[in-house]
């Protein structure tokens, strides 16, 4: 890795959803917070507040150098995290921070903006993407109430949000562009800095002589798993000799019904695992046993996976959406199909399933190319938007 430069120590709090196990890893904002306060902690006294969790319990505990405060939801809805963000803050400010740096666009990370701010800390906001184009799709797939109300409410929490940040850090051009195309008077300034992956991920090797096709991402609707199922059973279908595995968080339990069900009904099914909730030691041994990495997602803001597989050498078959083009490079790193293209996408998991020379120069570019997303060089560059900001360090 090429060498960052040194930044004086810092007092930093990180504010966002931050995991139960360093084991097992939900979700991309998770992966980032942790892999964030992880990194800083090596040069700096770090202090991640975690996001309050129904059922959860309100505790101290240290996760190697980062010192984690949780806090269990008295609510009975995950809104009813509004309610405690005062205690949070008020916690918060004992520490002194030099800053904090709050994860997402939501209203608890609005209402804690906005307390910290009054109690003159300085406090930076990460956009992972915008709830307001998620919500915007969900309402598109079918009405409801609920969706229609999410849309509606966490939309204006968001905008309101956005309008009174000076300044933010967003994963990639894609997302600094939806900014700019905010429906707002007052855009904040954007630094672009991606998302990172730990050091484990790069003495990762992927299997050159495996035929399995890997899907990561969360059993959900927007990361598309029954399309890339489609899409292997049109391979299969022209003789193509491989397996799917699929892996990912349960987000919603329907769309696993409906995948669990098209799985069964498949006349291959006997080439398809589905794995639900692994552990981040098992996810790397699917990287491992893996030959191309798969995910027919219907947006993504940046998409760490996409990262987290080609640093094992991975060759990517994705599609062209979001942040995906700025991860994968077509015909570089991978190769890339519009959404809903079935027959495109399976035409190229086929091409790197049967082209030799292909996977093996896509495999080495891949690997390459992932270097600039090691947490050592994202966490500098974060280092590099504190001091833009203007935080004023103490010795410690």
């Amino acid at each position: 890795m090429s060498m960052v430069k040194p930044h004086p120590i810092m007092r930093i709090v990180q504010i966002g959803p931050y995991p139960i196990e360093r084991g097992r890893i939900s979700g991309g904002v998770e992966a980032s917070v942790f892999g964030l306060a992880q990194e800083q902690s090596l040069c700096h006294e770090v202090y991640a507040f975690d996001v309050p969790r129904l059922g959860g319990d309100s505790r101290v505990e240290h996760d190697g150098e980062v010192l984690v405060h949780r806090f269990r939801n008295t609510g009975t809805r995950q809104m009813a995290t509004s309610r405690q963000v005062k205690m949070i803050a008020d916690e918060i400010c004992t520490l002194q921070p030099d800053i904090c740096h709050i994860h997402g666009t939501g209203l608890f990370q609005w209402l804690m903006y906005k307390k910290l701010k009054r109690a003159k800390i300085k406090t930076i906001v990460t956009i992972h993407g915008l709830i307001r184009v998620e919500k915007r799709n969900m309402l598109k797939k079918g009405m409801t109430p609920k969706r229609l109300f999410q849309y509606l409410y966490q939309g204006a929490v968001e905008k309101r949000f956005l309008s009174q940040l000076p300044v933010a850090i967003v994963d990639t051009e894609y997302v600094k562009e939806m900014v700019n195309n905010y429906p707002i008077r007052k855009k904040p300034a954007m630094q672009v800095v991606p998302q990172g992956i730990n050091e484990d991920y790069f003495e990762l090797e992927c299997s050159p002589a495996s035929n399995v096709f890997l899907s990561v991402g969360a059993i959900i609707e927007r990361k598309g798993h029954l399309l890339t199922l489609k899409a292997f059973e049109q391979l299969r279908k022209a003789g193509v000799e491989a397996r799917l595995v699929i892996a990912g968080t349960v987000t919603s339990q329907s769309y696993l019904e409906q995948l669990q069900e098209a799985i069964c009904n498949s006349e291959f099914r006997e080439d398809v695992s589905l794995y639900t909730d692994v552990s981040v030691n098992a996810l790397k041994k699917l990287y491992e046993d893996a030959h191309v990495f798969v995910l027919h997602t219907e947006e993504e803001s940046q998409g760490i996976v996409f990262a987290e597989a080609m640093a094992t050498g991975l060759p990517v078959v994705s599609t062209r959406v979001g942040g995906a083009p700025y991860v994968v490079k077509d015909g570089g790193t991978g190769l890339l199909s519009n959404y809903a293209d079935i027959v495109t996408f399976a035409d190229n998991m086929k091409r790197l399933m049967t082209d030799e020379q292909l996977w093996k120069t896509m495999a080495k570019a891949a690997k390459s190319e992932a270097k600039v997303f090691h947490w050592n060089e994202i966490a500098s560059r974060v280092s590099d938007v504190y001091d833009l900001y203007g935080v004023e360090t103490q010795s410690r």
